[in-house]
């Protein structure tokens, strides 16, 4: 059941990679054209350790906590990954909606 686990965490993060690499050019795009004026994509309470005005911080924070579960298979760190995976996905989904549409 771990290996399913792993597996589909790793698929997830790939994903998250790829949309973030659009996603920090889009908002440097919208930083130079004076649109995006915001400290850090996620408030402090959004469970994250670290703060960054782009999303590849937050790509490195999951994955390292990957790695972590990888050799704990702590189900706290777990239901933390997964939530903060979900929360990268909402947001880069949202972005790229937004964005798109203009």
């Amino acid at each position: 059941m771990s290996k399913a686990i792993e597996q589909q965490l790793i698929e997830n993060i790939s994903i998250i990679l790829k949309k973030s690499l659009s996603a920090d050019a889009t908002l440097a795009d919208l930083r130079e054209h004076k649109k995006a004026g915001f400290e850090a994509v996620f408030k402090k309470d959004a469970g994250f350790t670290c703060s960054s005005n782009t999303f590849q911080p937050y790509v490195e924070e999951v994955a390292n906590d990957l790695v972590k579960w990888q050799q704990s298979h702590d189900q706290q760190l777990l239901i933390a990954l997964v939530k903060k995976i979900e929360q990268l996905f909402t947001v880069l989904g949202n972005l790229e909606k937004s964005y798109s549409q203009e």
